[in-house]
């Protein structure tokens, strides 16, 4: 009998054991992403003499299987609520709790320093002078337009024992804005436009690293105030003009997507209705599209994302208004472009945008010889000022 037991209990064992890789290989291929750590899964490798030989196959297939593991993210949901709830952890996966009403990033205590960020800033900035010549050539005028992202305009909410780089923050700012001016290129700091605002907590999202709407709007004023300021006649929409609406979804942002959209919070997604909607033709990637400036659930209690503006990041996005009387504008940049091009497009005939981390087909260089726009934008958040790479990488060769 106890023989009969254990040979039930080693059956049990064996076929849990073979389950969970037979669940893992037959089911796999159902996801390739990792929603809330906004990574793509790992694919299973192939198996090749040369893999078993050096012993990558052995560390793919690892990798693989724990991606693909059956109730992954169950698990990995269950252990982010242990530590919130039970444990009581001030930082979970890299997301600082104890930050008051907000959510920031953990940063490490070791930090550059003004002499680091001062011997890096100027092949950058030499590279902005050599655009701006160039937009100037092609009888345009450029503008560097930088923002604090989420973590710096909420550092005082740090709480006091963690680092916020409050100092090297303030310091870096300051070195590239002062390298690029030193060049002769144009920057608007909305760091400072926003400061002059009051501050506003409600300029930015207290979940996502990004602005929310009314930080946007604010910006888009700012760069039109400039733009009017030297001589350019252009539309300009005004609050009359516009109707701001929060809208009722659950806003998954990109800092409580760590933990699960776990956080309890009443952040919620801002757009805003033109009283009088400049039309438009639309074109995404080179292909016309009927997709409106907000992507919107098709429900109000299914969540929305930052990727509600313009419907995501894209290489190229094309707004034709057929206003040929109003001068053309190009904006580049990453994910900060997205909210504010729903509003810069209505000043325009037409509106470029970029995105140099995606769009492949020719050089920024070449695509303003092409296109020759009026004006030319570069959007960046501060925390990208110095990275030569994606939409940092403006000037490649010589």
């Amino acid at each position: 009998m106890e023989r009969n037991f254990q040979r039930a209990f080693l059956a049990v064992v064996l076929a849990v054991l073979l389950a969970v890789p037979a669940g893992v290989a037959l089911w796999s291929h159902r996801e390739t992403s990792a929603y809330y750590e906004n990574r793509a899964l790992a694919e299973r490798p192939a198996l090749t003499w040369a893999g078993l030989w050096d012993g990558t196959f052995g560390s793919e297939l690892e990798s693989w299987y724990s991606d693909h593991a059956p109730g992954r993210t169950t698990l990995l949901k269950w252990d982010t609520a242990v530590q919130m709830e039970v444990l009581r952890r001030p930082v979970v996966n890299g997301i600082v709790l104890d930050a008051g009403d907000v959510l920031v990033p953990f940063l490490e205590y070791q930090e550059y320093t003004p002499v680091a960020y001062s011997s890096t800033v100027g092949p950058i900035a030499e590279e902005f002078a050599k655009l701006d010549a160039h937009v100037e050539a092609n009888g345009g005028s450029f503008y560097f337009v930088g923002f604090p992202e989420q973590r710096v305009y909420f550092q005082d909410a740090f709480p006091g024992y963690l680092n916020s780089h409050e100092d090297e923050a303030a310091a870096a700012d300051a070195i590239f804005r002062e390298a690029l001016e030193a060049e002769g290129v144009a920057f608007l700091d909305m760091r400072e436009v926003y400061d002059g605002l009051g501050h506003p907590a409600d300029f930015y999202s207290a979940v996502d690293h990004h602005y929310n709407y009314y930080g946007a709007y604010a910006a888009y004023r700012a760069i039109l105030d400039a733009l009017t300021a030297d001589g350019w006649d252009v539309p300009v929409l005004t609050e009359e003009d516009l109707t701001f609406q929060e809208l009722p979804n659950p806003y998954i942002g990109s800092r409580n997507r760590k933990l699960y959209n776990l956080w309890p919070n009443e952040d919620r997604a801002i757009i805003a209705a033109q009283a009088a909607p400049v039309p438009f033709t639309r074109y995404d990637n080179g292909t016309r599209t009927d997709k409106p400036l907000f992507v919107l659930p098709a429900a109000e209690d299914l969540p929305t994302t930052y990727d509600l503006y313009m419907g995501g990041d894209f290489g190229e996005t094309i707004l034709d208004t057929g206003r040929p009387e109003l001068p053309d504008v190009l904006v580049f940049g990453d994910s900060f472009t997205n909210a504010l091009e729903t509003l810069l497009y209505a000043s325009f005939d037409e509106m470029h945008a970029l995105d140099l981390r995606h769009y492949t087909e020719k050089t920024l260089k070449d695509y303003i010889t092409d296109y020759q726009p009026d004006i030319v934008l570069c959007v960046m958040n501060d925390t990208f000022y110095y990275t030569p790479t994606g939409n940092g990488d403006v000037w490649p060769g010589p």
